[in-house]
């Protein structure tokens, strides 16, 4: 019974699949890239790594597109079925689910430098990570995406694309160097203080490349009827300079929340800097746009600069671009590159199978840069079903007899831990998903308000709110003044109150914007602006709305809905954890509410995760230059594997794997699910019968099982990607 129902849920995930998108047949191009390598491995008298089991398969396949273990269900099912093209179906299935948005959300988070605080206002950080999460369930071709990063521009409520200019604002140069090495693999950093002293590029180059892009300025939302105000302000020659200084200011504290929310194309140009020092150019010369190589880009009066720049960078006749994402991709899978490093390419580089990268590019163009269907490609292969290669000599070339071995990744790592604690490992972090909607919400409607707000109107709340601050900054000076007192005197009690009454005056300030800004929009004679007031002032007071639309949002984790096929779940771990009282229930189901929080995947948590993360301790990248993870093993690893106070839930009552070994009735059955749970296989006669032996030596040991499990997960099994 139980086979035929894991076989009914695998059947029922493919059809699903199926009915989703149809996927692109490549079948015939990943027997050319097997035939391909055979020629190779001929030509370099080398014999291919054995095909692997499907246990091996199975755990392969699931780190590599959902980035993390199966569960103990999708083992079971898998193994149940008896479709003579499972692996085909279950590649399919991964790359359709949740799990491979997630995964390589990771992946382009780490390329991309996407970060949560680090790309400018919260708003645009947010909403860029959002961007690059939604380009990945949407499969969007590559080169599509490459091309909206690169010629984004306006707000983030347009796109959130304009994270990629707001992650370097300020600096226009560095971004040019990202551009490049991200999307043409050529590194070009050297070449803006000189000639490259290793490749060909000159800094002159480099300057006309930068040309295109140097113009994009990161600013706040800029928002006419306020501008139109400090135009009113400026000209007013009844104010005095500090009431003009003041009401600037009004202006500024209401448009803060709107702070780095814009992106906009300048019409400066771009000047060779003041030491340059070579013959062709002299220092400070007008630099014009200019390509490094490929069809060069033709430029008018009225063109959009980063347009064509974006059209000449993604073009498939661009001579990187298209290699360079199909090298990227095949590193993703097999563990190295046909070019290594895949972001350093020079004119000298060569694959290590020319044949096969010049079938990949065209297989890239030939589908359309669907990052999908090439990874399905890849995938498929007999190569990819080989047994791994457990050293591969650095610099030297490797011809992939089978994938590289290697550790998992942090994201993977952290993952499979999360597929062991929650039921639904890849739930979204309902918490921060819902908070940053509403908070974007928010922020748009202030935008739309403060755009059809009359300036003069604007002007007027300006006036009132740097009446009340022209008074406030009398306190704010005199307490700074008795804070530096207590401060000197180190008298900490009162310096805690006087930063407490600092706060307080600021909460007071901030509630005074809101309600003069509410005013003037209350004013108005747009309609629209009294609907919208109406609707965004909540249950509480309407001179509050504004107020509403500048803080934070606030979301109840406990408010986070269950879908049926989890709560139908729940309902039946209750049962196997003898909970018969109501109270006890409510207190398991509110667990699992809130479980999102701390055992959400690494692509829901905070990019990067604070310091002294787990994430962090594995080598997570810290996002502040490109690709800069690491998946070395360090001394404070393995204290976080052994004390990790984290760990310590993954063997509660209440973890899915603790429930699943509560479900096993013998010693026997309990071993087989727990190698199932970690290794995506059960044990072997040997494995067996020494996992018997330790379990009736320790029979006694009131927390056998706790560790039992924590010393599997610190096995080399484990933590690696046979």
């Amino acid at each position: 019974m139980k086979a035929s129902l894991t076989l009914s849920i695998f059947a029922t995930t493919l059809f699903a699949v199926a009915v989703h998108a149809a996927p692109v047949d490549t079948a015939s191009a990943s027997k050319q890239v097997d035939a391909l390598l055979a020629k190779s491995w001929q030509k370099h008298q080398i014999k291919p790594n054995a095909p692997v089991d499907d246990a091996t398969f199975l755990r392969r396949v699931y780190l590599t597109v959902a980035g993390r273990i199966p569960t103990l269900d999708e083992a079971r099912a898998y193994y149940a079925s008896q479709m003579p093209d499972k692996r085909a179906k279950l590649i399919d299935s991964l790359l359709a689910s949740e799990g491979y948005v997630q995964n390589f959300f990771n992946y382009w988070a780490d390329v991309l430098r996407a970060q949560s605080q680090g790309v400018g206002g919260s708003t645009t950080a947010q909403n860029y990570l959002n961007y690059i999460r939604t380009a990945l369930r949407e499969n969007k071709p590559w080169n599509q995406m490459a091309r909206e990063l690169v010629s984004s521009e306006g707000t983030c409520f347009d796109t959130g694309a304009i994270g990629y200019y707001m992650r370097d604002r300020g600096m226009p140069l560095d971004n040019l160097s990202n551009t490049t090495r991200i999307f043409l693999g050529t590194r070009m950093e050297c070449a803006q203080c000189h000639d490259h002293p290793f490749d060909k590029w000159t800094q002159k180059q480099f300057y006309e490349m930068a040309a295109f892009t140097h113009n994009m300025s990161s600013t706040s939302y800029r928002s006419k009827s306020a501008e139109d105000a400090q135009k009113m302000i400026r000209a007013d020659k009844a104010l005095d300079s500090e009431t003009r200084d003041l009401m600037r200011q009004a202006i500024t504290e209401a448009v803060r929340p709107l702070r780095d929310t814009q992106v906009v194309q300048n019409k400066s140009q771009m000047r060779l800097p003041h030491d340059y020092k070579y013959k062709d150019s002299k220092p400070k010369d007008v630099v014009q746009a200019s390509v490094m190589f490929g069809k060069p880009v033709a430029l008018q009066k009225d063109s959009n600069t980063i347009g064509e720049f974006g059209q000449w960078l993604t073009s498939p006749e661009n001579p990187r671009f298209t290699t360079i994402i199909a090298n990227r991709l095949w590193q993703r899978v097999f563990g190295a590159g046909l070019y290594e490093q895949v972001d350093e390419m020079m004119d000298s580089s060569v694959a290590s199978n020319p044949e096969l990268m010049h079938f990949l590019e065209r297989q890239m163009v030939a589908l359309n840069y669907d990052m999908k269907a090439y990874l399905r490609l890849l995938l498929n292969t007999q190569a990819f079903a080989r047994e791994s290669t457990k050293e591969v000599s650095p610099g030297t070339p490797y011809y992939f007899q089978g994938p590289v071995f290697h550790r998992m990744r942090s994201e993977q790592v952290w993952d499979s831990l999360v597929t062991l604690v929650s039921p639904d490992p890849d739930q979204p972090n309902w918490s921060s998903r819902e908070r940053e909607r509403r908070d974007l919400e928010n922020r748009h409607h202030l935008a739309g308000l403060l755009d059809k707000t009359e300036a003069p109107l604007l002007f007027e709340a300006a006036k009132e709110v740097a009446a009340v601050m022209r008074e406030q900054n009398k306190e704010f000076d005199q307490l700074r003044k008795e804070l530096d007192a207590a401060r000197a005197k180190d008298d900490k009690v009162k310096s805690r109150e006087i930063q407490r009454r600092l706060g307080e005056s600021q909460r007071i300030l901030r509630e005074q914007v809101s309600k003069c800004f509410y005013e003037a929009a209350k004013k108005s004679g747009n309609k629209e602006i009294q609907q919208e007031l109406a609707a965004v002032s909540g249950d509480g007071p309407m001179e509050m709305a504004m107020m509403n639309l500048m803080q934070d949002s606030r979301v109840d984790p406990k408010d986070a809905p269950l879908n049926p096929q989890i709560m139908t779940t729940i309902k039946a771990d209750e049962v196997v954890l003898g909970m018969k009282d109501a109270k006890s229930a409510r207190g398991f189901e509110n667990f699992q509410r809130t479980l999102h929080q701390t055992w959400s995947r690494a692509a829901e948590l905070p990019s990067p995760a604070p310091r002294g993360h787990f994430l962090r301790e594995f080598g997570q990248s810290d996002r502040e230059i490109i690709e800069n993870a690491n998946d070395e093993a360090s001394v404070p690893q393995a204290l976080t594997m052994m004390n990790g106070a984290l760990l310590s839930q993954l063997t509660s009552a209440w973890s899915t794997l603790s429930i699943n070994l509560r479900k096993a009735k013998t010693n026997d059955e309990k071993i087989d699910t727990l190698f199932l749970s970690l290794y995506s296989r059960t044990p072997n006669a040997k494995e067996k019968t020494h996992m018997l032996q330790t379990l009736e030596s320790y029979a006694s040991s009131k927390t056998l099982w706790e560790d039992v499990t924590l010393a599997a997960l610190s096995t080399q099994r484990f933590i690696f990607v046979e």
